[in-house]
């Protein structure tokens, strides 16, 4: 019984990764190549909304993507961690499997974040002794792999001074919203005088996925994944339920209550409480949460083609990288299909990249078995 248990929250937490990449992958073609999404963007940057009802809750969707992407990825990280915690009290912290796993982990993320904005294209400018600014670009697999190697660190922080783990991750991620709130109030990089490099981490020239709010998603989700190794299999579904319910609510209420301090604060001026926005996606990513856990145990959401996909975010997140935006080669399909989409060619177009991507992923172990037969043969 407990086997099964455990067993359904791992579908349930494959199923969260599955939907993530999903969504990346659709949200970044349609943004590449329909034609009206400048526009559209355009005008909900002036009013809120865009003149397409479709394009809004699309667009609604997408913005939750990154928030879910992150949050997943700190629940799954911390859930297996604190399995093993628990499970291997005697041995020492920086002995445990999932510790040194998780350094490497982050480690990795971060080299192969910074070498896939290397752009073979421009190789002679490179030879040159010039260096691409793009190259510091702080973008998502850099960010996940800090906040890993950070959650870590806290974690062992954390351990020292016996202190609850969920209640510190919350403490930390609620840190970092609240931090991004003031950050955002100065136009200035930051550290001051800092290498470029570093300042990309937190407000800088090329900063895409800033630890300031994104670290605090990783955090938030590390604080659910600890309580859920913490209660699992004593829990049933509908108690999960509720759970995922009232980390939601308090999502939403923590950010109406710094909404509502920021208005006495000297930032507020410059930088407006729409910038507490982290905490009601935050909510939103715990709602949908609520409807995971039901939705996993439908069979369609056991296909292995799906749950595949959240098996091998790594592999897909770089795979598409390449194949979308030119990353390593410097071609890609962005030179064929950006912008020139109408809406209809431009969804039957995602719908054909999920294709592709669950059908790479079933026949990547026979891609694996291939490369690693031809190494060898070379090798002989």
């Amino acid at each position: 019984m407990e086997e099964n248990r455990q067993q359904s929250r791992v579908q349930f937490i494959d199923f969260g990764r599955s939907v993530a990449i999903c969504m990346m992958l659709q949200g970044h073609f349609i943004s590449m190549s329909y034609g009206n999404y400048d526009f559209y963007m355009a005008e909900i940057f002036k009013n809120g909304h865009s003149s397409n009802i479709l394009f809004n809750a699309w667009g609604f969707m997408r913005g939750l993507t990154a928030p879910l992407f992150f949050t997943i990825s700190g629940t799954v990280f911390s859930f297996l961690l604190h399995l093993q915690l628990r499970k291997s009290e005697s041995v020492r912290f920086w002995q445990l499997k999932r510790v040194k796993k998780g350094m490497k982990r982050g480690l990795m993320l971060l080299l192969i974040g910074y070498l896939i904005q290397i752009n073979f294209k421009y190789i002679s400018y490179y030879l040159h002794g010039n260096i691409n600014p793009h190259f510091f670009t702080f973008h998502v697999l850099q960010c996940i792999g800090l906040s890993i190697i950070v959650l870590i660190l806290v974690t062992y922080l954390g351990l020292k001074l016996k202190i609850s783990f969920h209640w510190l991750y919350a403490l930390f991620g609620i840190g970092m919203f609240t931090g991004t709130f003031f950050i955002r109030s100065t136009e200035a990089y930051l550290p001051p005088h800092f290498p470029e490099m570093i300042q990309n981490i937190i407000q800088g020239p090329e900063t895409e996925f800033s630890i300031f709010p994104w670290m605090g998603f990783v955090f938030m989700g590390g604080a659910f994944g600890s309580l859920l190794a913490q209660y699992s299999f004593h829990e049933d579904k509908k108690r999960l339920m509720k759970f995922t319910i009232i980390f939601a609510i308090s999502s939403f209420a923590l950010g109406w209550i710094f909404t509502f301090l920021s208005w006495y604060t000297p930032q507020f001026q410059q930088s407006h409480p729409q910038n507490l926005w982290y905490f009601d996606r935050l909510g939103f990513v715990f709602l949908l949460f609520t409807l995971f856990i039901p939705l996993a145990e439908w069979k369609t959401a056991k296909n292995p083609l799906f749950l595949g996909m959240g098996q091998n975010t790594f592999f897909v997140y770089v795979a598409h990288a390449i194949l979308l935006y030119g990353a390593f080669i410097g071609y890609s399909l962005r030179d064929l299909l950006q912008a020139r989409l109408s809406g209809f060619t431009s969804f039957i177009g995602a719908v054909l990249f999920l294709v592709f991507f669950a059908l790479l992923v079933k026949y990547l172990p026979n891609i694996s078995a291939f490369f690693r037969n031809f190494r060898s043969k070379l090798r002989s």
